[in-house]
């Protein structure tokens, strides 16, 4: 007895622990956006690479603090009639007074740079939200149409109880039953069709979220009907501060143009201050036979000539100026494209919801009075299908176009590298049917 006791508990505990891991996780749009930003490797990199710039651009601000050195060594002077040879151990200090203002472009162009990066974060963070989102209407989607199917079998079983009920009574033949039973059928195949689909759209929504949110997810809520706040220029109005092309282009130009400042520098004359304290090299001392002492200076030094490095590094930055200012302009327009493509099958869509939504009342409509009809002997079984599918077609069109809508609105938004703002409409025309 207490063996079988002891195998039952091994059994059951197992099963149970199974069973926590394997139920569903509900997810609300929001936790699952945030749950998967914060484990999304494409992110985690570009954290780092902005950390990486940012210390680039630490790095570019050393030229204006002085450095300091301490040597050590022997230094030896040998002549035609005498060898010196002495120790040598000194602090040493250096700083440049003027540098043609190279540095201050450097430091220009690793502050571009680093704001190049914190943008790419940024858009790498909102795109993952993005994909989080389209998962996840993807799934609430083919759930709808789940439950839009189930809907039509519940509508499908009653009219088979209708048509068995006249059958009975002598008012219709067999065929009758037997045409609800095909449909029945269908529906059911395509029930597990779209069941499928659905764990294919949680698994797809399950990678982006990352190992760490398990095997079930669930995301919960459902397609909302939305209308578009906002005209097409408020759009793209928004486009050259918003759209990640466009901004990026934007510093690369900003970059080119700091570069063009470093060339110019090659034309000018460094100007450094040096100065020496201790046992200093004999070229710095003031007597040969010096002990401790000290040596300062100020040096300038002008390249004559460096084998048309110079000329060619100006026509290099022109060139790459040219193409930056270009590539800006080829951004914005493509951004402008692709805001208004997005913005117009927004407009379309949200037209066809109107015109779909008065569908659905004439659907309702008549169905009610072909089912009234059929009950009173007018109308057949055949008629009573046609209705109860026109009423299904026009419900899941509703459904597709909801979908639709979000789906073009996260384009929208690809497109204008931020959120739009959309409100909520209430399917009214569905009260009472």
């Amino acid at each position: 007895m207490m063996k079988w006791c002891l195998n039952l508990v091994l059994v059951l505990v197992p099963m149970s622990a199974l069973a926590a891991i394997e139920s569903p996780q509900k997810l609300g749009l929001d936790e699952a956006k945030k749950f998967a930003i914060g484990h999304n490797f494409e992110v985690q990199a570009q954290e780092q690479a902005l950390e990486e710039a940012k210390a680039k651009a630490g790095r570019s601000r050393a030229p204006f603090y002085p450095t300091l050195s301490i040597i050590g060594g022997a230094d030896t002077v040998t002549t035609l009639t005498s060898k010196n040879s002495s120790p040598v151990g000194y602090v040493q200090g250096m700083y440049n007074l003027f540098s043609g203002f190279q540095h201050l472009a450097l430091r220009d162009i690793a502050d571009t740079q680093a704001d190049i990066a914190e943008i790419r974060l940024a858009q790498t963070k909102f795109r993952t939200g993005l994909e989080v989102e389209k998962a996840f209407h993807a799934y609430l989607f083919k759930k709808g149409l789940i439950d839009l199917k189930k809907d039509a079998l519940d509508l499908n079983e009653t009219h088979k109880k209708m048509a068995k009920q006249r059958r009975a009574a002598g008012l219709s033949v067999d065929s009758d039953v037997v045409e609800f039973d095909l449909r029945q059928s269908i529906l059911q195949s395509d029930v597990l069709l779209y069941e499928q689909e659905l764990e294919e759209a949680r698994t797809s929504l399950r990678r982006l979220l990352g190992e760490e949110v398990g095997g079930a997810v669930e995301p919960s809520g459902s397609l909302q009907h939305q209308h578009l706040r906002g005209t097409l220029m408020d759009y793209v109005n928004r486009i050259r501060n918003e759209s990640e092309a466009v901004r990026i282009a934007t510093r690369e130009m900003e970059i080119a143009v700091a570069q063009s400042r470093v060339w110019r520098s090659r034309w000018l004359p460094t100007i450094d201050l040096e100065a020496r304290v201790g046992y200093i090299d004999y070229n710095y001392r003031p007597q040969a036979d010096a002990g401790f002492s000290y040596a300062a200076g100020i040096f300038a030094k002008f390249d004559l000539f460096a084998g048309f490095d110079s000329m060619h590094e100006k026509r290099e930055q022109i060139a790459k100026q040219l193409r930056t200012e270009a590539e800006l302009k080829n951004q914005i327009l493509q951004a402008v494209s692709q805001t208004e493509v997005a913005f117009r099958h927004i407009k379309t869509i949200e037209a066809r919801v109107h015109l779909e939504a008065q569908n659905h009342t004439q659907a309702s409509q008549y169905y009610k009075l072909t089912v009234s009809e059929y009950k009173r002997g007018l109308k057949n079984s055949m008629d009573v299908k046609l209705a109860a599918e026109n009423l299904y077609d026009v419900a899941v069109r509703e459904e597709t176009y909801k979908f639709d809508f979000l789906s073009q609105r996260i384009e929208l938004e690809k497109a204008l590298g931020g959120p739009v703002d959309s409100v909520p409409v209430s399917d009214t025309s569905h009260e009472g049917h």
